[in-house]
C-alpha cells in the first residue's frame, strides 16, 4: 500500500520534476516554444469557432440526451453531460495537437534525455520512419479510446472510470516518445503501464488536469512530453 502511494505521488508530481530539470538546463526552454505556439493557435481557433456558433448544435444534443428525464434530474444530467463532453474535448484536442507536432516533440524528448545524461539511441532513416508510423498508430488508437471514454463518461454513477481511463490514455501518448526511439511499439507501451499502474495513473491525472485548466494548458504539451520521458527513465 505504501509503495503504491509512493508510485502514485511520483507520477502525479512528474511536472514538478520537469520544472526542476528546466531550472538545471534552461536551454530546454527553447524547445518549448513551438508546442506552446501551436497550442495557443489551436485554442484560439477553437474559441473563434465556438463564438461563430459551432457550439450551437451541442446544446440540442445534450438536451435530447436528458430528454427522457424531467425536472431537476433532467437538468442535472444535462449539466453533467455538458461537463463530460467539454472535459473530454480538451483531452481530444490535446492528443490531436501532440500528433501534429510529433516530430518536434520527439526532438524535445531527446533533448530531455540528453539533459538527464542518457546516451543517444541509434538513429537512421529507417528508425525515423518506423517512429513516425508508430506515432500515427498510437494517435489513432488514443483518439478512438477518447471517443469511447467520452461516451462511457456520460453514464451516471460509473462515468468516473472513464476519467481514470483518460488519464491512462494520456500516459500512453506521452510515454511513446522514449519508447518509439527504442523501437518499442504499442504493445510495449501498454505493458509498461500495466507494470507501473499507480505511477502511470498519477502522471496521467497530472497531464489531464494540465490540459483542462486555462492558461496552464498552454504549457501542458511540452511539460507532458518531457514528463513522459522522465516517467520512463524513472527520473
Amino acid at each position: 500500500m505504501i509503495r503504491s502511494s509512493h508510485e502514485f505521488i511520483s507520477g502525479l508530481t512528474t511536472p514538478i520534476r520537469v520544472i526542476r530539470l528546466l531550472m538545471d538546463h534552461p536551454k530546454l526552454l527553447g524547445w518549448f516554444i513551438f508546442p506552446m505556439a501551436l497550442t495557443l493557435t489551436v485554442i484560439a481557433v477553437l474559441i473563434y469557432a465556438l463564438l461563430a456558433g459551432v457550439g450551437a448544435w451541442i446544446q440540442p444534443w445534450i438536451a435530447s440526451f436528458a430528454g427522457s428525464y424531467s425536472g431537476a434530474l433532467g437538468g442535472l444530467l444535462a449539466f453533467i453531460a455538458g461537463l463530460a463532453v467539454l472535459w473530454f474535448s480538451f483531452q481530444f484536442v490535446g492528443i490531436f495537437i501532440a500528433w501534429i507536432s510529433s516530430p518536434f516533440n520527439d526532438r524535445l524528448a531527446l533533448q530531455a534525455e540528453r539533459s538527464c545524461g542518457i546516451p543517444d539511441p541509434e538513429e537512421n532513416w529507417v528508425i525515423a520512419i518506423q517512429g513516425i508510423w508508430l506515432d500515427f498508430k498510437k494517435t489513432i488508437l488514443a483518439l478512438i479510446a477518447v471517443v469511447a471514454l467520452t461516451l462511457f463518461g456520460l453514464i451516471p454513477g460509473i462515468g468516473i472510470l472513464a476519467w481514470l481511463g483518460m488519464a491512462l490514455v494520456n500516459t500512453f501518448v506521452y510515454l511513446s516518445y522514449p519508447l518509439n526511439r527504442r523501437q518499442s511499439g504499442i504493445r510495449d507501451g501498454i505493458l509498461w503501464i500495466l507494470s507501473h499502474p499507480m505511477r502511470s495513473l498519477g502522471f496521467g491525472i497530472a497531464t489531464t488536469l494540465l490540459f483542462a485548466v486555462p492558461v496552464l494548458n498552454l504549457f501542458a504539451l511540452p511539460l507532458s512530453v518531457v514528463g513522459g520521458t522522465l516517467l520512463y527513465l524513472r527520473k
